[in-house]
């Protein structure tokens, strides 16, 4: 079973690398956009190409100062909506496969070995956080409702958790052993985490408790979001999609009849989202995601 969960964590972190450009466009909005062209549909955008494989891209809401992360600790940023990224410096090299956007200055990167990055000035510097687990993070969210409180997830069931914004993080105990790879919470109080072998694992108390609310098949569970406070929407291998009305105690699947991995979902409010999946697959909702 161990070996299973290592094969589909490292499968899970190469097939995510196809996805990342096109959240370019979902999560950057329109200005994204009008770097396609008619007769080619996508494009290299500079660097061109900077050479190191992308886990994670993410941008304000601002839709023009955004992010991207990854291998040897490469980290990119733009301030034109993706037209023109430029190298970040810092001292790490670990890997880093999780971002949140706070705004264009702040934001917080975490990765191979415990990593957490953290920049509050538009990453002109970014500070590395201490952190005692050496668990590869995989996925970091904090509250809509209260920026003080964040999380990070990883292998074997680690979960980290900041009540002060980002500066001190602290284990908490997860009841599993599942590499998790994405959390996303609706306010400061309850939040999902899921992973390997369809863990879904749900906290009302801010994480003091976190309990497994379902175990679907084998695969992995690769993201999930709150659309909104009470509707969660989670995404896998074998075009596994599931859904939550009540904050995450209950899940339901949505059939999108097809079997692609499925690797990643955002929404934009509570109608419009996507996701994305191998093989360049893009899936698109107008309606919170229902049948």
């Amino acid at each position: 079973m161990l070996g299973h969960s290592l094969k589909s964590s490292s499968r899970f972190l190469s097939a995510t690398l196809a996805a990342i450009t096109l959240f370019l466009v979902i999560e950057g909005g329109a200005p994204a956009i009008t770097a396609q062209t008619s007769d080619r549909g996508w494009e290299w955008q500079n660097p061109l190409p900077q050479g190191n494989a992308i886990g994670a891209i993410r941008f304000a809401k601002d839709q023009r100062h955004g992010w991207a992360v990854g291998a040897d600790g490469v980290i990119l940023y733009t301030s034109d909506g993706g037209f023109r990224w430029a190298a970040q410096h810092t001292r790490s090299v670990a890997g880093l496969n999780g971002l949140y956007v706070f705004d264009r200055l702040r934001a917080f990167a975490v990765g191979a070995r415990g990593t957490v990055l953290k920049t509050a000035n538009g990453g002109q510097r970014w500070i590395r956080i201490p952190t005692r687990p050496k668990d590869h993070l995989y996925g970091v969210s904090f509250a809509p409702d209260d920026s003080q409180h964040g999380w990070a997830v990883g292998t074997y069931g680690c979960i980290l958790a900041t009540t002060d914004g980002g500066a001190t993080w602290t284990l908490q105990k997860s009841s599993s052993s599942s590499h998790l790879y994405s959390v996303s919470f609706s306010d400061k109080q309850t939040g999902v985490a899921v992973g390997d072998r369809g863990t879904v694992l749900r906290t009302s108390d801010g994480g003091q408790n976190w309990v497994e609310q379902v175990r679907l098949g084998t695969q992995p569970l690769t993201s999930v979001v709150f659309a909104t406070a009470r509707r969660a929407i989670a995404v896998g291998y074998g075009g596994r999609v599931i859904a939550s009305d009540d904050g995450g105690q209950t899940w339901e699947p949505i059939n999108v009849l097809m079997t692609t991995d499925l690797l990643a979902v955002y929404f934009s409010d509570e109608r419009h989202g996507w996701i994305t999946g191998a093989d360049g697959l893009v899936l698109s909702t107008a309606n919170g995601g229902g049948l």
